[in-house]
């Protein structure tokens, strides 16, 4: 209500105070007449449309420009809308564009720095990520003073935070990756890099595939959705938060499973200290936070009638009204989707409760890329790095995980084991006898169904003197 009273003209604020707070208003600001008025609204001496309908009177002239004066209301009401909604980042978002998109001076002052940015690179290939830093650094600069404006106002650490995080620098795949990518011409392709504190930790064990790469690279360019399908373990999900580790992007993974509701991952309204207001969460919050990168895991596990208030926040330059506002989706924000089916369900049995997905939400996602596993040599590799054992011994593991795989194709059991089981393994060797450690990182793990061909692989293929001398 506070928030509602700030937003009312400064002459139907003053008249409103002269009637009823009746105390002298020459030399006072908006803010403390609103103070005094919202006091009033609190101990039921006055209603608010008894504020809204006051009748106006001019405010005692203070010596100020009446447009710096108006700025500094704009924000207030701001910062005070920020504070009372506890969605400090995204309602400030929404109001620092309204003022940038009122404020000639603003855009000239951008516009003048984008033309002397063109003139340094007019002899260089053209390249958007490095206009695009520009241009927000340049915003930021511009904003500097309307950031002072504020500070009596408490409200200097939400402003600051809005051009926190942006793009530092375009990196080569060679330096963020250790791959070197090349376009089809044979130039070195190149990430932008971000500076959200809020970035994974880097797994500097994690084997990035060039062809993955390739399309993380075109979506980081082009803002497209992907769809990540495959079998369980072949790193779709790890793929998803260890880019964002390396560009310095933020990281949110949303679960879903069958009982999953919209207002779980977008939000939904409900009462805060007596008011009705909408409260956006994990999809939301991400969506509009600059560089998020939003996985949505196990999406087929979902009601697609539960999923349909995806679409239109799916779409380029998406628009899209929910809870009151309106949402955008904020700067080098990507999203990417994950299952095990490609979103078309489960055919084999082996992914219970998985559904096929509307058309209209799959249509949202550019590309829908094959994840399979690593090449053998690979994925001996990255045993090794992550389990820290000899490689005799990841070789020797990886063999019978290779004959494992083969027995699905015969159907002889449900599903292989999973690179994660074959590392649990590794990692427990250690510390309890190899056939413990088999039942319970391998056989508990799968299928009731394939448990005796599973125990029969460990006494066919696995020799315990060999795994004692080379752990």
């Amino acid at each position: 209500m506070k928030l509602q009273i700030a937003r009312l003209k400064l002459e139907t604020v003053t008249g409103a105070y002269k009637q009823f707070v009746r105390m002298p208003q020459n030399d006072i600001s908006k803010s403390v007449m609103v103070d005094a008025l919202y006091n009033e609204l609190l101990q039921g001496y006055i209603t608010f449309d008894q504020i809204a309908y006051a009748t106006p009177v001019a405010p005692a002239p203070v010596g100020l420009d009446p447009a710096i004066v108006a700025k500094v209301d704009a924000a207030g009401a701001t910062a005070s809308h920020a504070h009372d909604k506890a969605i400090e980042n995204a309602v400030a978002i929404d109001k620092i564009a309204d003022i940038l998109a009122n404020e000639r001076r603003i855009v000239d002052g951008i516009a003048k720095q984008v033309d002397s940015l063109s003139d340094r690179i007019a002899t260089f290939r053209p390249d958007n990520a490095l206009i695009a830093q520009a241009i927000a650094t340049a915003v930021a600069d511009e904003f500097a003073p309307f950031k002072r404006a504020v500070q009596d106002l408490q409200a200097e650490s939400l402003i600051a935070d809005l051009s926190s995080v942006h793009i530092v620098e375009n990196q080569t795949t060679l330096t963020a990756f250790g791959v070197d990518v090349r376009d089809v011409k044979g130039q070195m392709m190149t990430v932008s890099i971000w500076n959200d504190p809020g970035a994974p930790s880097v797994d500097p064990d994690f084997v990035w595939t060039e062809d993955i790469l390739r399309h993380l690279i075109q979506s980081d360019k082009t803002g497209e959705n992907l769809w990540f399908g495959g079998e369980r373990g072949t790193g779709k999900s790890t793929v998803a938060e260890q880019f964002a580790a390396r560009t310095g992007r933020a990281f949110k993974r949303i679960n879903f499973h069958k009982h999953t509701s919209s207002e779980e991952y977008l939000g939904a309204t409900g009462l805060i200290d007596g008011n009705t207001v909408f409260e956006p969460k994990d999809f939301l919050m991400a969506y509009s936070s600059p560089s998020s990168i939003i996985l949505l895991d196990e999406v087929t596990n979902a009601d697609p009638g539960e999923l349909a208030p995806l679409n239109g926040l799916l779409e380029p330059n998406a628009s899209v009204s929910i809870g009151g506002r309106v949402w955008r989706k904020a700067p080098g924000v990507l999203i990417f989707a994950a299952d095990n089916t490609m979103g078309n369900g489960d055919e084999s049995g082996r992914y219970a409760g998985v559904r096929p997905m509307n058309s209209a939400l799959i249509d949202r996602f550019s590309r829908v890329i094959p994840f399979t596993f690593l090449p053998n040599d690979e994925e001996i590799k990255a045993i090794v790095l992550r389990t820290g054992c000899t490689r005799p011994l990841a070789e020797y593991v990886h063999q019978v995980i290779r004959v494992a795989r083969a027995k699905v194709e015969s159907a002889d059991i449900v599903d292989a084991p999973s690179i994660r089981s074959v590392m649990a393994f590794i990692r427990a060797l250690p510390y309890i006898p190899s056939r413990q450690a088999w039942e319970t990182t391998v056989v508990a793990r799968q299928p009731s169904e394939s448990h005796a061909v599973l125990r029969g692989l460990y006494e066919t293929h696995i020799d315990d003197a060999f795994i004692i001398n080379n752990i």
